[in-house]
């Protein structure tokens, strides 16, 4: 559901955005936005994180200005395929890509003990292409990039696949489970065989302090069209069929109407979400564009960060050797873009970050403690706030 943009709304957006400008001029604003007065640390009221899925940095901005990117002699620079041909970095000239290999296993041998240099081996050549501002509608993810602020340093929180790259970011565990598994609850579960997760995520959080949130996934409940196992919530018996997990079509009523919760995750479907093997990947740029001018014309712009991340890079080169966190080896380096009017323009954050980071700036900003010891690794460090002016 893509609600246009009125001309009304877009005459409105200005004196909202200067307001809110000067509103935000200081720290720890009370909110309400459905929820009791909750004290925030930072002048963002509204955050929503969107999931897109399986890219890595270098397939989308290995190229652009200013970043570690895509250069001769980086790791895996050149690789072997399977048939034992040469590839190097290639320009993509198709928004249409295959699905590939994304197994813990698969992601365990491109890494190569930090050598970067079997993903031509396991996906083919079409592993070692990335894009540019030139190809499809891909620029307008580079406009966002240069307008507001891209880190080059962020990474997937695990080497599997994307239930428990998601798992990281509500809850900085995957429960000791790397590889594919589906959640116990429905709707449209494949499989019961995963018991009931007990422990806490953020959502508990939020709800134990009376803030509210939402976990808004496009199709949710249309089986063949939903994905189970990409909704992290689904998993725990706190959370899963709650008021809380809902379609994505409420959230963009929410956002119209100046109701969304202060915590918001958006999770378009497989159609709309980039994923290599479900379209024409031009789609979902168009979803993440139509999101993005929506909520800059909604009455939370003023006081809201949007925060765009990719789950993880499904088997397509990265050159940046992923670093261990916590005694844990984290997964290949994904694109992450912070959009909000308190989001450093033209900015570039080296900053080393992960999934966890996201969480981690959830709960410093609404005061809410540390789930484990993951959660915890940096300390009082929050590594996103490199990305903001304040």
């Amino acid at each position: 559901m893509f609600p246009t943009l009125t001309p009304r709304s877009r005459h409105l957006l200005v004196p909202m955005l200067l307001l809110g400008f000067v509103l935000a001029g200081c720290r720890g604003i009370t909110q309400s936005g459905g929820s009791e007065a909750v004290q925030t640390n930072s002048p963002v009221q509204f955050v929503v994180v969107v999931v897109m899925k399986l890219h890595s940095f270098d397939n989308l901005f290995g190229t652009f200005p200013g970043v570690n990117g895509i250069a001769p002699g980086e790791p895996g620079f050149s690789q072997k395929d399977a048939a034992g041909n040469t590839v190097t970095p290639f320009l993509l000239t198709s928004t249409v890509e295959a699905n590939q290999l994304h197994g813990f296993g698969n992601y365990v041998t491109e890494w190569d003990n930090g050598k970067m240099d079997q993903f031509a081996l396991v996906n083919g050549d079409n592993a070692m292409g990335h894009f540019d501002n030139s190809v499809g509608n891909f620029g307008i993810l580079w406009n966002y990039a240069n307008q507001f602020a891209l880190a080059d340093n962020y990474f997937d929180s695990s080497q599997g696949p994307a239930q428990s790259d998601v798992m990281f970011l509500i809850s900085a565990s995957d429960n000791n489970t790397p590889g594919t598994v589906f959640p116990h609850y429905g709707p449209c579960n494949t499989s019961s065989s995963t018991a009931p997760y007990t422990f806490m995520n953020v959502g508990d959080q939020l709800t134990q302090k009376g803030i509210d949130w939402g976990w808004f996934h496009e199709q949710y409940g249309n089986c063949g069209n939903y994905v189970s196992q990409e909704n992290p919530f689904q998993f725990f018996t706190t959370t899963q069929n709650s008021s809380h997990l809902a379609d994505t079509d409420l959230f963009f009523q929410r956002m119209q109407q100046g109701t969304m919760p202060p915590v918001s995750f958006v999770q378009p479907a497989p159609g709309h979400s980039m994923h290599p093997g479900s379209g024409d990947e031009q789609l979902g740029v168009t979803f993440l564009d139509q999101l993005i001018k929506q909520a800059q014309a909604s009455p939370e712009w003023p006081h809201m960060a949007i925060i765009v991340l990719w789950d993880e890079g499904i088997g397509q080169w990265d050159h940046v050797p992923p670093p261990v966190v916590g005694g844990q080896q984290l997964g290949s380096r994904v694109p992450m873009m912070v959009i909000s009017p308190f989001a450093k323009t033209h900015y570039i954050s080296h900053v080393q970050m992960d999934h966890v980071s996201v969480l981690r700036f959830i709960q410093w900003n609404w005061g809410l403690a540390s789930l484990n010891p993951r959660n915890a690794v940096g300390g009082n460090t929050i590594e996103l706030r490199d990305m903001f002016t304040f």
